[in-house]
Formats: structure tokens, C-alpha cells, sequence
């Protein structure tokens, strides 16, 4: 029985997947107000023009989580809602262009809402097959097939587009020469969906399109021309906000951290960024708040293994045949502490502790290590020239605008947090990692700075 429970409390902190819907935390109240349904939902159900909304965060800290929460608060309001994460299928993180994206939001549209009578994507698909036939791996006639075989050409052609770089190309160079009527026919196919459901049901509110884990992309630069984040979201801003339904785009945060962050703004409104959760103060003294969040996270994937876990949590409980998943508060709170509040950071961490532990319950020693072995992967992060600067952003709780400390909070080396003061007004601080304090290095460099 030990080690199956072993195995499926391993398994619950599983780093790269949202969690279930039952084991949701709500953390507004540690990230600065920072709620979804408010931040992005409320554009959406309060505007009668469609709209274009990005959406941002360091990788990790729960954003997949929040957007899966809005899809279900907007389909409770009765907008169809088609969500996908777009690394799964149709792009390829590491070389993705805007038009890898729009045939990815084609797809997923034509596929979620299958239009029976009056096409306009099918009839684009099947004006263009000759010139796309050859991507999609096949010589049947598009007339041919069946209206599911004619939808499921969309996901052959963004799966090998995927799969084979030289296809990737030859398609993006047919896309972009048809970029306009793409566009304009995808409006046609969401206007024609937008009927169908009005039809169907007086309370239909319109269609919200959800393109996740685009932040996901790398930064491709070539000399001479803009990178693939600026050619995307900047310079083909007009076509991404001119879909006919309202959109959410998750946005590389390398970009809302730099000097392009006002033509964000001009061109979208502001970005929406997803704070961490606070578990320290700015004083260094513990959030009681935010490490109860924390451990809240932890305690809701237990219960859906076995309630009876959470009395055993962290001790041994008389008359109950449950051995302790932490062998003391400690343990557990010093896990959460080390994270920094980034929830993929104490999935990590306690994954790791489990490594070190051949039957329940986690101890104290076993956590030790892990924080070791994820501190040794900070350590070799951080480059000689950057300890001064990660020690000054300590010491003062502010990160500056500039290339060097822009570059530690990307790569996590530096967080940042965000409450409201007594006064109501917005608080934004940075402090380094809580793994990067224990490291002598850092210490030695934090006392010249102090003594300045």
C-alpha cells in the first residue's frame, strides 16, 4: 500500500499540467488582487465589440490553471469557448512564426464548432487544396471526403507543419500570401457560428478564442530583420486584433520586461501579468497568508488521493492507518519557503524530496537534499558579473529597469511580487530567490553591499 500511495502523491504534484479542477487555489488575495475572472473576464463580458487581450507570466507560476478557470466561468455565461495550448500540436516552440499561429487558430475554431451547412473555412481550404495537398501528406480530392475528413486536414497540415521544418516554411510562404483571405474567412466561418448558435439559444453570448502557452516560444533573431516576437505580436498586431471574436493570447514575459512594452500597450492595452504568490514580506518576515496558500496547494492534491492523508499530513494521528505524508510542520513549510511562491517550483521541489524517500513520510532530510540539489541548478545559473547585482536588488527590494536585472528576473534568479498597502495603493517589489540566499557566494557579496 506504501507505495502506491507513494506513487499517486508523486504523481498529484505532477510540475508541467494544470492541476484537477477540485484541487484549484484561489491566491488573489497573495498576488496582489491579481484575479482572472476580473482581469481578463470582465473585458470580455462587458464589451459589445469583440476583443484582444494578452495575457503573461513566468513560466510555471499557474497561468494554464487561471485560463482553464475563465473558460469555465465563461461558458457558465454562456460564451462558446475554444481553448488549446498551442505547443501541444501546432507550433514548434523553437521556431514559431505568426503564421504557424493563425493556422492554428483556424484549426482548432473549424474543429471545435463544425459548421454543416455554410462553411467559408472549408470552402478556403478547398480553393487552396492543390497548392496544400502536398503538406497535408495526401492526393485525395478535397471534394471527396467526408465533412470530418475535410476538417481534419487542418490538424494534418499544422501537424506536419510541426514534424518537418522544410514544410513549415512552404506553408508559412502560402499563408502569408493569403494572409487576408485566411483572416477574412475565419471572420466569415465565426459569423456564420455566431448565427448558428444565436439560433439555437437566445442566451448565446459569442465566441472566445484562448491560444495558451504561445509564452512558450523562443526568440528567434536574425540580423537585418525583427525578431519572430516582434514580427508576431508588433508588426502583425492589426491581423492578430482583427479576428471577429473576442481572443486571449499568451505572450512571451520577455517582452513585457523590455522596451517594447509600451507598443504592447498602444497596440493591445496592457499586458495582463500573473504574479507569484507572496510568502514573505518585504521586512523578510514571513506572509502567513501566502505559506497557508501554499500549503493549501499541497493539501488540496492529497484529499483527492485520500482524505483521510490531510489528519496525517504532518504527524502520526492515533487510531488512523495513514502514515504521515511530512514528518513535521517543517518540513513541509520550509519546502513551501524555498519555492519563492512559484507553484511549479514546489511541485519540483517536493517531487524531488520524494526521490529521497523510499516510504512515507517525507522528512526533513529528504527536503534538505532537494533544496540542494535545486539550489546547485541556481548556482551555475547565475554568471559571475550577475551576484552584485542579484545582492543590490536584495538589499534594496527593487529590481531596475535595465538589461542585466530584466535578464535575472526571466530567468527567475530575481521575483516579484505585488500587494495593496493600508493606503490602497499598489506595492510592486522584487527579492531574490530564496534558493539563491543559501548560497555562500551571494551571502559573501550580500555583506560588501550592506557595508557600502
Amino acid at each position: 500500500m506504501a507505495l502506491d500511495l507513494l506513487s499517486e502523491i508523486y504523481s498529484s504534484f505532477e510540475p508541467f499540467k494544470p492541476p484537477p479542477k477540485k484541487a484549484y487555489v484561489d491566491c488573489q488575495d497573495v498576488r496582489g488582487g491579481w484575479e482572472v475572472t476580473r482581469e481578463l473576464g470582465r473585458k470580455i463580458t462587458r464589451s459589445k465589440q469583440p476583443t484582444c487581450q494578452l495575457y503573461s507570466g513566468h513560466r510555471g507560476v499557474g497561468k494554464s490553471t487561471e485560463l482553464l478557470r475563465l473558460k469555465e466561468h465563461l461558458e457558465q455565461k454562456k460564451y462558446f469557448v475554444v481553448y488549446f495550448a498551442a505547443d501541444d500540436e501546432d507550433i514548434e516552440p523553437q521556431d514559431a512564426d505568426y503564421a504557424d499561429i493563425l493556422f492554428a487558430c483556424t484549426r482548432h475554431l473549424v474543429e471545435a464548432i463544425k459548421l454543416k451547412e455554410h462553411n467559408p473555412l472549408l470552402n478556403w481550404m478547398k480553393d487552396r487544396w492543390e497548392s496544400l495537398k502536398d503538406i497535408a501528406l495526401t492526393e485525395v480530392a478535397f471534394d471527396g471526403l467526408s465533412l470530418e475528413g475535410q476538417i481534419s486536414q487542418f490538424a494534418k497540415i499544422t501537424t506536419n507543419l510541426r514534424a518537418t521544418p522544410d514544410k513549415r516554411r512552404e506553408l508559412r510562404q502560402k499563408i502569408n500570401a493569403n494572409t487576408p483571405s485566411l483572416v477574412e474567412a475565419l471572420n466569415d466561418f465565426i459569423q456564420e457560428a455566431q448565427k448558428s448558435f444565436s439560433a439555437k439559444s437566445a442566451n448565446s453570448r459569442g465566441i472566445v478564442l484562448i491560444v495558451d502557452n504561445l509564452d512558450r516560444m523562443a526568440e528567434i533573431k536574425e540580423i537585418g530583420k525583427p525578431s519572430n516576437y516582434d514580427e508576431i505580436y508588433l508588426n502583425r498586431s492589426e491581423m492578430l486584433r482583427r479576428l471577429a471574436c473576442h481572443v486571449i493570447y499568451t505572450v512571451p514575459i520577455a517582452m513585457v520586461y523590455s522596451g517594447r512594452a509600451t507598443q504592447l500597450e498602444n497596440n493591445y492595452d496592457k499586458p495582463d501579468v500573473l504574479p507569484m504568490i507572496m510568502i514573505r514580506n518585504p521586512d523578510g518576515t514571513e506572509n502567513k497568508l501566502g505559506l497557508d496558500k501554499m500549503r493549501e496547494l499541497i493539501c488540496r492534491r492529497i484529499a483527492l488521493i485520500e482524505p483521510n492523508l490531510l489528519q496525517t499530513l504532518e504527524g502520526t494521528v492515533d487510531g488512523l492507518d495513514f502514515p504521515p505524508v511530512f514528518d513535521h510542520p517543517e518540513t513541509l513549510k520550509n519546502l513551501c519557503l524555498m519555492s519563492g511562491g512559484h507553484v511549479r517550483n514546489l511541485m519540483q521541489l517536493i517531487q524531488k524530496a520524494m526521490d529521497w524517500t523510499d516510504e512515507l513520510p517525507i522528512t526533513g532530510k529528504a527536503a534538505k537534499r532537494a533544496i540542494e540539489e535545486t539550489r546547485e541548478t541556481y548556482q551555475k545559473t547565475v554568471q559571475e558579473t550577475e551576484w552584485e547585482t542579484l545582492a543590490r536588488a536584495c538589499h534594496l527590494k527593487q529590481a531596475y529597469n535595465d538589461f542585466d536585472h530584466l535578464g535575472l528576473l526571466l530567468k527567475r534568479c530575481l521575483l516579484e511580487y505585488r500587494y495593496y498597502d493600508q493606503n490602497d495603493n499598489l506595492q510592486i517589489w522584487c527579492n531574490v530567490h530564496p534558493l539563491i540566499e543559501g548560497i555562500p557566494r551571494f551571502q559573501d557579496v550580500l555583506a560588501k553591499v550592506r557595508a557600502l
